[in-house]
Parts: structure tokens; C-alpha cells; sequence
């Protein structure tokens, strides 16, 4: 049979060798089996129930090809291997969908994942190298893969205090290099971990939700006026801290008594503050205690006894695995917002609470569910996306289109990207502040203090941070940049701008894989695989999770048979297929 000359390459390797040179090795935890089948056959219910209502035929069951890639993408944040790919395809396990939900939630990547999707809530993408943001990921991911209550981890992030070379759960309380203050403060918290947007309130009356009053804005805020985010750069790096001021709403109360005493100066600053200094909740309890050194811990306490934060949670982590919620948008919970299906929803919050708010177990149990491993073809017409009769084709996340993108390079391949641009800025920043601490000393200046140890914790905390993942995600915030809107907000894909097209299709990733030098895939398809089938097939099955059709086949074959240069034609082949709708979308 005749060769597909990609290039002058021995012919096939050993078994052990295509497994070394196609597939990393991953540490994973045993799998896990689930132990919520009760709770996928109530969600398949509550769905079904709503098709019949509405006379909804739902599409096919998605092909293994199909569901494989979608729940690798939905879990560990990148497509499968070649090896994960072919051996799923050819198993005839009648439970390997089920095994293999069970093992990708034990993966560390699962963790990684959902950090992706809730760090940047919190905190923006940025192109920096050494982002704080990526030892946020890193505390969420931990966090998730011990499978520790979501609970717990709202309330480190609303009572987060200290330094932040200690404690990753104060990052969000900073941006753009200084503190947030209380009042943007109280909104990011109750819009990202609550699903309120009291945001809205904080200059007028919502108009559509008569809770969201003006007062009730200032009641949420008070909870947050000691606390107190703040960065001395006369130290280098900056020291970043979170502090509570047990005094600071106190002064504003004495001074409010004898406010005719005060100068212009400080009537106004009374003014300022006269409004945030009496905590109370949206439901209109007044918090019980003067000592403002608990009144974040009683903030916290609320938001989690409220049945709106579990099912604001129950929602967001739907729509990681459908791209919408149950309610949208999936942050604004209102009177006139309604779910599609309440009851539903009230059940996933319900048995969030139930079992200790475990991010775990309730994914486990959507991605089982029949609504979930629906093709993405063939959607019924009569349906609207809230019906969950198909699987909706979404972007990829800029997180996962450059995990998708790394896991083509081999090792060789990622080890420099990781050298350069994780382990190079951390020895870089290290050398700048000695280099700044000599030059200091050479001009007899003392205005900075140069704190080289926790310099090297900042570099310890970076190194724990996977290689791969960490290069995926400063990548994603550095492809996001291209796109910011007119409020400088990165966009969430890469189908805003003329920019981003242009740096995906040149990008160094890009250019990386498209090549056929030294380590590149072709060439570890070239040395693998004999025949043109062979590699035409492992081709589709690394760049698209599946096998390519008879039709695609038949095409190829006699594209190459007519290519003058077939290993042009590899290369051109190559690029088509990264270049694709179907491989930078989830279907």
C-alpha cells in the first residue's frame, strides 16, 4: 500500500514508543464511582418533563466521538489523546461514559477547570506572566479537587484577610495594582458568589426589583466598610494586604454627633460615609453587633444561609456544562428573571446543601444526564436553547482554546514556553529587585525596602502552578487583551476582533504546530504510523477527537496522491483542520 511522504521517517515504532511520543503521562486519583445516580434520574425527569409539556422531540443521543470530546472539554478543560481517544472508541464497556465521567472528576485538571471559569468572575485576565490571578486559580482549583464545600470557599473569599503572599483569597479584593473599594467591593462579591447584581442600586432604586433599594445598597456595603485593601509599593514587591479597621465606622458615628463642630473638610467626609456604617441584609436584618471586626463573618454566614447563593451556585455550575443556566443570565437572579426550571433548580440547591455543597458530586451528576449527552446535531426546531433538547455549539473559552492548542505540542515543545515565560519571569523579577536594591545603595537612597523572601515565596507559589496550564492561561489572558471592549473588558472568545483571528492563525502556537521540523506532530505522526491512512487518521483523531469520515477519506487520498509535495500538503492539511468551526468550538 502506498506511504503517505510526510516526511522521509522510519517506519512504524513499537508499541511502547507511539505511546511515549503520542500520550503524556497524567498522575490521576482511582476513579471514583457515583454515587448520585438518584440525582441524574430527577434531573432527566424535571427536562423531560418540560419537552412533553412543550411537545419537544429531543435530538439523538451525541456518538461516543461526539460525547468524548464534549465532556473532556467540560471536565479537564482540553480535548482527549490520541490513546484516550482510540481506546474509548474501540471499548464495548456498555458503562465506559459513566467510568468515564467518574474518572475525569478525580482528575487534577477537573479542579483546574472550574478555577478557570470562577478566577476570572472575580479577577480579570490579565497578559502579565506573573498574574495574581493565576494563584487565585490555583487556591480554587486546590480547593475543588479536594473536593472541599463550595461553601467554604465563598466564605474564605468574603472574610479573605492578611497578605497576599499568604492568602490567595484577597486577590479579588485588588485590581488594576490598588485596593477595591468597599462599595465595588459588596458588588462583585453578592453578583459573582450570590447571583444578585446589587451593583445596580448603588446610585438609584433598582427599577425592576423593589429589594434593591438605594438603602438597601448602602445596608449590604456597611458590612464592608473596616475592611481595607491596600498595597505598600514602598515595598518591593509591592505588599498587598487585607485589614480590617474595627474603628473606622465607629469615628464616622462620633463625628456624626457633633457634626456642627466639624470643619467643611470633615462634614464632608461624614457625609461620604454617614450612609455605609449600619449593616444589614437585603432581607432587612440588622446586623447585631457594633464590632466590625465580625461583620464580614456575618455577611457571610447570611449569604450562605440563603437558599438564593445555593441556587446561584446550583446554576453556574450548570452552565459550565451547557454554556447557560437554568436561570439567565445566570448572574442576575430578579423577580422578573424566571428559570426555565424552577424545580430544577430549587432541587440542585437543595442537594448542594444537602451534601455539603460538593462542586463534585453535583457536576458528576449533570454530566450524566441524558439532556447532557444529546448531539449537538440535529436540533429539533420547535426547541429554544432553555429546552436542553440539544447540545448547544458554544466557543471555547480562551482557556480552553489554548489548552486545546498546547496539548497538540509535545513536552519538548511546552518545556521552553514554560522556561521562558513562567520560570524566566520569576528569575527575572528576582534579578530586578536586586539590581534595583544595588542601585538604591549606590545612590544612598532609602525609600524602598527590598523583601527578597517573599520574593521567593511569590516564585515558590508560581512553580507549584502546572506547566501547561499555567502557559494556557497567560496565553488566554494575553489573547484576550486583543479584544477589549469600550469598558477595557476581555473577551471571553475569539470571535470579537480582527485581532485575535490574526494572532491565532499566526500565533507562535500556531506556527509551532503547523511546522514538520523536530518534535513536531507531524513528524510523531510520521514515526508512528506507516501507512497514509494511518496518519490521515491519527491526524483527525489528535486535532478533532474523531476519526475521519469514508467521504473525508476518500478526499485526502487523492488529494495526497496529486500533491507534488506531500509533506506541503501535510502541513497545509494540518493548519485547514486547526483553523476549523468544529475544532475551536464545544458540540
Amino acid at each position: 500500500m502506498r506511504r503517505l511522504a510526510l516526511l522521509a521517517l522510519p517506519p512504524l515504532a513499537a508499541a511502547c514508543l507511539l505511546i511515549s511520543l503520542l500520550d503524556q503521562p497524567r498522575a490521576q486519583e482511582p476513579a471514583k464511582t457515583s454515587s448520585n445516580p438518584d440525582l441524574t434520574a430527577r434531573i432527566d425527569a424535571e427536562i423531560e418533563k418540560v419537552w412533553k409539556r412543550d411537545g419537544i422531540k429531543p435530538a439523538a443521543q451525541a456518538d461516543d466521538a461526539e460525547f468524548l470530546r464534549r465532556v473532556y472539554l467540560d471536565t479537564v478543560g482540553e480535548p482527549p489523546t490520541w490513546l484516550e481517544v482510540t481506546q474509548f472508541l474501540d471499548s464495548s464497556d456498555k458503562d465506559k461514559r459513566a467510568k468515564l465521567i467518574d474518572q475525569l472528576i478525580e482528575d487534577p485538571r477537573f479542579g483546574q477547570h472550574m478555577a478557570d471559569h470562577w478566577t476570572v468572575m472575580l479577577t480579570p485576565r490579565r497578559a502579565d506572566t506573573l498574574s495574581a490571578a493565576h494563584l487565585l486559580a490555583q487556591w480554587i482549583a486546590e480547593k475543588v479537587n479536594q473536593d472541599v464545600g463550595f461553601h467554604t470557599v465563598i466564605r474564605e473569599l468574603v472574610t479573605a484577610e492578611g497578605e497576599l503572599v499568604d492568602n490567595p483569597a484577597v486577590i479579588p479584593w485588588f485590581a488594576e495594582g490598588e485596593g477595591v473599594r468597599f462599595t465595588d467591593m459588596i458588588g462583585k462579591l453578592s453578583k459573582n458568589l450570590m447571583g444578585v447584581q446589587i451593583q445596580c442600586a448603588e446610585c438609584h432604586d433598582h427599577p425592576y426589583d423593589e429589594k434593591l433599594t438605594q438603602k438597601s445598597f448602602q445596608g449590604m456595603a456597611a458590612f464592608l466598610t473596616a475592611t481595607q485593601a491596600q498595597i505598600d509599593n514602598r515595598v518591593v514587591p509591592g505588599r498587598a494586604f487585607v485589614r480590617t479597621n474595627a474603628d473606622a465606622p465607629n469615628k464616622v458615628l462620633k463625628a456624626a454627633a457633633m457634626y456642627d463642630k466639624l470643619t467643611p473638610q470633615q462634614k464632608a467626609q461624614v457625609d461620604l460615609y454617614i450612609n455605609y456604617v449600619k449593616p444589614v441584609t437585603l432581607d432587612g436584618q440588622a446586623v447585631d453587633t457594633r464590632d466590625p471586626k465580625v461583620w464580614r463573618t456575618k455577611l457571610a454566614t447570611w449569604m450562605l444561609d440563603n437558599v438564593q447563593t445555593r441556587r446561584y451556585v446550583a446554576n453556574r455550575v450548570w452552565s459550565i456544562a451547557f454554556g447557560s443556566g437554568l436561570l439567565n443570565p445566570v448572574d442576575d437572579f430578579t423577580p422578573l428573571n424566571e428559570a426555565s426550571h424552577p424545580e430544577l433548580l430549587e432541587l440542585l440547591a437543595e442537594d448542594l446543601q444537602a451534601n455539603k455543597w460538593s462542586i463534585k458530586r453535583l457536576y458528576r451528576a449533570i454530566l450524566k444526564s441524558r439532556a447532557y449527552q444529546l448531539s449537538s446535531k440535529d436540533a429539533p426546531k420547535k426547541a429554544e436553547r432553555w429546552h436542553f433538547a440539544s447540545y448547544p455549539v458554544r466557543p471555547l473559552t480562551a482557556e480552553q482554546f489554548l489548552a486545546t492548542l498546547l496539548r497538540l505540542l509535545d513536552d519538548e515543545q511546552v518545556k521552553p514556553l514554560v522556561a521562558s515565560y513562567r520560570d524566566g519571569s520569576i528569575e527575572a523579577g528576582k534579578k530586578q529587585i536586586k539590581d534595583r536594591e544595588a542601585q538604591q545603595k549606590k545612590d544612598g537612597g532609602d525609600y524602598y525596602t527590598f523583601d527578597h523572601a517573599t520574593m521567593n515565596r511569590f516564585g515558590e507559589q508560581f512553580e507549584r502552578i502546572d506547566g501547561r496550564w499555567f502557559i494556557a492561561r497567560w496565553a488566554a489572558g494575553r489573547y484576550s487583551s486583543l479584544s477589549q471592549d469600550d469598558e477595557m473588558t476581555g473577551g471571553e472568545n475569539f470571535t470579537m476582533s480582527i485581532n485575535q483571528a490574526l494572532a491565532v492563525m499566526n500565533g507562535e502556537f500556531t506556527n509551532a504546530l503547523a511546522g514538520s521540523g523536530k518534535d513536531s506532530l507531524l513528524q510523531r505522526i510520521g514515526k508512528s504510523f506507516e501507512t497514509y491512512e494511518e496518519r490521515i487518521e491519527a491526524l483527525y483523531v489528535m486535532v478533532l477527537s474523531r476519526r475521519p469520515s469514508n467521504e473525508e477519506s476518500k478526499q485526502l487520498r487523492d488529494y495526497f496522491e496529486n500533491a507534488e509535495n506531500p509533506t506541503a500538503a501535510a502541513e497545509d492539511l494540518l493548519y485547514a483542520l486547526l483553523m476549523t468551526t468544529e475544532f475551536a468550538t464545544s458540540h
